[in-house]
């Protein structure tokens, strides 16, 4: 069986601060967890950009909907108060991945059926919000209003869940997770044993790199693909942190015979990710 890889991005907090209003902010967020959701990313990195001037108002709506769209949608008025931050959430495409499961009959249920749930308590006992016509018995340790994947120990009408584990979920798809970093150095000097790419207009031709690449990959378990901001490369946010984008084995364009002038963040990454899922189905490895 293929060994599993864990697939991560980074993108600058200031990755919101070219869109002039809210609603179009709201639509650039929702194309990154759309492009993230597509090609099976499980971390989502937020690291601060030094060189470029924005409100902390936009950093905190693209995590805040970041979390939103990947948070099942029967989950969201439990999880999520009436919020500014959400105005503009009712236009956005939604994910719809695996573990965004559809409403079900409670008859309906297997044992062994996975869902993401909140945990609540009521009347004094806990209880699951997975999302169905009722709360169903949890059996664990979780605090009230953690968010966790449930697994189904039985059948209706006796149903009860427990915390599921990575084998659990196996090779299917279960959203990301978003992590935030404070600079760039200390979000690479945090991952020492990952497969770190940097993408830019001046690194190598992706083709160039793609065999060494390919054989890296199997050397590690996780793979980073680092993005710059609207209006600075990655080798100027690295220069701004006193680090020198030399130190870093892989730079590389994956455009290298772009049409237009510039590609916005949103395109840098779809492209991306596209292509590292050619070199992902290249080493037979699962993401």
């Amino acid at each position: 069986m293929p060994i599993s890889t864990g697939l991560w991005i980074a993108i600058p907090d200031s990755a919101l601060s070219e869109q002039e209003t809210k609603r179009d902010k709201s639509i650039m967020a929702s194309q990154i967890a759309r492009a993230c959701s597509i090609f099976r990313v499980t971390r989502i990195y937020i690291y601060h950009d030094k060189t470029s001037k924005f409100t902390k108002v936009d950093s905190n709506l693209l995590k805040i909907l970041l979390n939103f769209l990947n948070t099942p949608p029967y989950l969201r008025k439990s999880v999520y108060p009436i919020m500014d931050q959400l105005q503009f959430s009712g236009i956005l495409n939604p994910i719809i991945a695996p573990h965004h499961k559809p409403i079900q009959e409670l008859g309906d249920i297997k044992k062994g059926d996975l869902r993401i749930g909140l945990i609540v308590q009521r009347g004094g006992k806990i209880y699951a919000d997975v999302g169905l016509k009722d709360l169903i018995i949890y059996k664990g340790s979780a605090k009230v209003n953690t968010i966790l994947t449930l697994k189904f120990m039985s059948t209706y009408p006796h149903l009860y869940v427990i915390e599921a584990v990575a084998e659990d979920i196996g090779s299917n798809y279960w959203g990301y997770k978003v992590f935030e970093s404070a600079d760039l150095t200390s979000l690479i000097k945090n991952h020492p044993n990952t497969l770190i790419l940097f993408t830019s207009r001046s690194g190598v031709k992706f083709g160039h790199l793609e065999n060494h690449l390919l054989e890296r990959l199997r050397s590690f378990q996780s793979i980073l693909i680092v993005f710059g901001a609207p209006r600075r490369g990655l080798p100027e946010i690295l220069k701004s942190e006193g680090n020198d984008i030399k130190s870093i084995k892989f730079v590389v364009n994956c455009f290298p015979m772009q049409g237009t002038k510039t590609v916005r963040l949103e395109e840098a990454i779809l492209g991306t990710l596209a292509i590292t899922n050619h070199i992902f189905s290249r080493s037979g490895k699962l993401i």
